[in-house]
């Protein structure tokens, strides 16, 4: 399984971290986690066809992580219409929240393109990757995702409850699995929160992304702290982690 970030920062963009958009590579098969910068921009780039993408999994409906999609739907509906991803998102209402925005600028949304809706547990399984669902304390509706593909298993946090989040929602999933890699945010909280989780259960490898700079120095501090249990790495925009 191959993680490629496309945009790693928080709420906003940085000079040089966009906001959030992954992608997640597992036998052969492409996949998008959020979109808070326009994916389409990142895989022209690096040479990858729009039609590889074979599914995009949404977190929660802030813009910083979803006003990306809105291009993205764009140039699917009249441009890329050979390319159909499947589209998981925390609520269906977002397709009939993008056709009026869309239909102003004289373009209307593939009715083709599938919106389906997240429910916690087990919700995708195509055979190579399968993803699970976590509820998270950010908003009414938010997901964390557990991805499994080629004997791998990944934690992406996605946004977490404010102040608290490691406490309440990282440490539950900590215990869900043995992670082979725990991609956590840290822009709601102080970073030295993960330490006893990280402690009680380490994944193999710890990685910040979606971090703000007020916490930036706590999330060094948590490094140094807990190296003797599990590396920490700290996401920038075109990082690859290779598992």
């Amino acid at each position: 399984m191959r993680i490629t970030f496309f945009g790693s920062s928080h709420g906003v963009p940085e000079p040089n971290r966009k906001c959030s958009c992954a992608m997640v590579e597992a036998g052969g098969r492409k996949y998008l986690i959020d979109a808070g910068t326009d994916p389409v921009d990142e895989l022209v780039k690096r040479g990858i066809g729009i039609s590889e993408i074979r599914a995009v999994f949404i977190t929660h409906l802030h813009g910083d992580h979803t006003d990306g999609l809105v291009h993205f739907l764009d140039l699917l509906s009249w441009y890329y219409k050979e390319a159909s991803p499947a589209f998981y998102v925390p609520k269906t209402e977002l397709k009939d929240a993008v056709k009026p925005w869309l239909s102003i600028q004289g373009v209307e949304l593939r009715e083709d393109l599938e919106f389906s809706g997240i429910r916690e547990g087990l919700f995708y399984d195509d055979g190579v990757l399968r993803v699970t669902a976590f509820r998270t304390g950010h908003i009414d509706v938010s997901y964390a995702f557990m991805l499994e593909a080629e004997g791998r298993k990944v934690l992406f946090t996605g946004d977490m409850k404010h102040v608290t989040g490691p406490v309440d929602d990282y440490a539950r999933y900590a215990e869900t699995a043995d992670f082979d890699l725990a991609v956590a945010e840290c822009a709601h909280f102080d970073a030295m929160l993960y330490e006893a989780p990280l402690r009680k259960n380490p994944p193999k490898l710890f990685c910040f992304n979606h971090y703000s700079p007020r916490y930036e120095e706590s999330c060094l501090h948590l490094r140094e702290s807990v190296k003797d249990v599990v590396p920490v790495l700290m996401a920038n925009d075109g990082l690859v982690i290779d598992l």
